[in-house]
């Protein structure tokens, strides 16, 4: 089995999202209590989206996220959600990640998007 390095996250502001071309990913993260924190894909790196230095864009709705980028090139929407269900039932844990990765609709594309 081929083992893969995880790619590092970097920080990027909303207001900066502006200067990509192409995003590859938009992925929303299920934190808790209907709460979501956003990340992107772009050529393979990965960045969390901050509002202002040092705070995290999170919303208490999936729709609001996508509603913030509706005017960017954004090729595929994904809902990510990491499950404690190992922990949950006493189990150890294993050496992956409990995690489900939905894809999502743009609720705000038109026929003009990427």
């Amino acid at each position: 089995m081929k083992k893969t390095t995880p790619l590092s996250k970097k920080p990027i502001l909303l207001a900066e999202l502006s200067s990509f071309h192409r995003i590859d990913k938009a992925i929303i993260e299920s934190l808790e209590q209907a709460l979501y924190r956003l990340e992107i894909e772009v050529d393979g790196q990965i960045f969390y989206i901050f509002e202002a230095p040092g705070k995290s864009l999170v919303r208490r709705n999936k729709l609001d996220l996508q509603a913030l980028l509706s005017d960017l090139p954004i090729k595929a929407w994904f809902l990510r959600h990491n499950s404690p269900y190992d922990e949950m039932v006493g189990q150890p844990q294993g050496s992956g990640a409990n995690e489900l990765l939905v894809p999502l609709g743009n609720y705000f594309s038109t026929a003009d998007d990427v």
